[in-house]
């Protein structure tokens, strides 16, 4: 063989190798489509910018993330613990930070009593741009609330909706939001529940349980799919805290995204 055929031969040799890499990269770049992706849309203004600090610890969004606070979670000292922890991290919504909070019942009152369903109405009838909702302590018809939701999203409620501890109906919760997470509850020697231990235990974990669900919930940008996946983004959105299935005691049937914290 000849230099001159050597030479052409590495030449049409390294055309086929571009070809073949060009053409995996576009393959790659198809396997996640862009319209797939929730995009955030970053409008710092003068206000928001001024507020930053080399200690800031959030970016400037349009988003905003709402943290409830339920049954166990409404006390003036918790209330003031939490959003202390909130405007810390991420800043809370009045100083251009990412987090806006509700209190049962102090913002759900209508004619004078607090309604868990009025959550709906304040959700639907807010202008901001949401990137998912998280309740501590879910009172009663709270589901009925997250149905209303659904309704008006037609089925498709476009961020994610994470249920802590709640006091709710189990399946009602269950079928509304992305994930469900209870603590483990203990029983002494009788077999009647410790309700004391188990609140503070609870209120002891929550801050960091809080903090890694925004977290995850701001990394993924979007609802969960309720399928196989599901319990190993809460795995892995809880640091592999050891979690377990909650199972109903009365058909025995396990849920696919309810969760109990060990």
């Amino acid at each position: 063989m000849n230099i001159k055929s050597c030479k052409n031969k590495i030449f049409f040799s390294f055309l086929i190798l571009l070809t073949l890499t060009a053409f995996s990269c576009k393959k790659n770049k198809n396997q996640i489509p862009q319209e797939d992706l929730i995009q955030i849309n970053v409008q710092p203004s003068s206000e928001t910018e001024a507020l930053k600090t080399e200690n800031q610890l959030w970016h400037v969004t349009n988003k905003r993330v709402c943290v409830i606070f339920g049954y166990d979670f409404n006390t003036p000292e918790a209330v003031e613990k939490f959003t202390s922890l909130l405007q810390d991290r991420y800043g809370l919504e009045s100083e251009g930070g990412l987090i806006y909070t509700m209190t049962y019942p102090d913002n759900f009152k209508h004619g004078g009593k607090a309604y868990a369903t009025e959550l709906a109405s304040l959700l639907t009838g807010t202008d901001r741009d949401l990137a998912g909702i998280l309740i501590l302590g879910a009172p009663e018809n709270t589901h009925s609330a997250f149905a209303k939701l659904q309704d008006y999203w037609e089925m498709n409620v476009p961020y994610p909706i994470y249920a802590l501890f709640p006091q709710d109906d189990v399946l009602g919760l269950e079928s509304t939001c992305d994930f469900v997470l209870d603590k483990e509850q203990q029983t002494d020697l009788t077999g009647d529940m410790a309700p004391e231990e188990t609140v503070s235990e609870i209120i002891l974990e929550a801050p960091e349980i809080l903090t890694d669900c925004i977290d995850y919930m701001l990394q993924i940008e979007g609802p969960f799919v309720k399928d196989k996946t599901l319990p190993k983004h809460v795995q892995q959105m809880l640091k592999n805290k050891k979690i377990h299935h909650y199972v109903d005691p009365e058909s025995g049937i396990q849920s696919i995204n309810h969760f109990v914290l060990n």
